[in-house]
């Protein structure tokens, strides 16, 4: 009885803590963000998940901190904790999502193209419905090519289009 009033205790101080964290992160009042208290927040939300896997929060932590590692540009940290809810939960809502951004993160801020594309790829064949299977297209199919290149070809495939569509 004891061990599961100090758990439940437990449980709780490590919600506040989080709530305390994410009010600190998210204040409207600070300048700027600030990537020390989003730090902290990422270590809370892991002794969380690793306190309490089985916990329905369990999840949305391990997402809500890759999210912060990868704004934080934390990018093999980000890659880490993407992969734990892909691979320790794989049935949960954020399951296809982290995959996808596992390849995101390797292609966007580390530039690792090969890595990239087995993510994606991966997630295509994984997640056939989920609603990023375009943006998993679209960023295989440009992998490697600049932000101004990408503009080209848009612009010379709507240029090549308005020309068929006056004949």
């Amino acid at each position: 009885m004891l061990a599961a009033l100090f758990a439940c205790s437990s449980q709780r101080e490590n919600n506040d803590k989080i709530a305390e964290l994410e009010s600190l992160l998210y204040d409207d009042s600070q300048e700027a963000f600030n990537p020390q208290a989003a730090e902290n927040l990422i270590a809370e939300y892991e002794l969380f998940v690793l306190t309490y896997p089985q916990d329905t929060m369990a999840p949305e932590h391990l997402f809500k901190a890759a999210e912060l590692a990868m704004a934080i540009r934390s990018s093999a940290r980000a890659i880490e904790l993407y992969g734990s809810v892909y691979r320790d939960y794989p049935t949960h809502h954020k399951a296809g999502t982290s995959l996808f951004l596992m390849g995101f993160v390797n292609d966007d801020q580390l530039k690792n193209l090969v890595e990239a594309q087995k993510y994606y790829h991966r997630f295509i064949t994984e997640f056939p419905e989920h609603n990023l299977i375009d943006d998993a297209t679209f960023s295989l199919q440009n992998l490697g090519k600049s932000d101004e290149d990408i503009i080209r070809e848009f612009e010379a495939m709507q240029a090549k289009g308005n020309q068929n569509d006056s004949l």
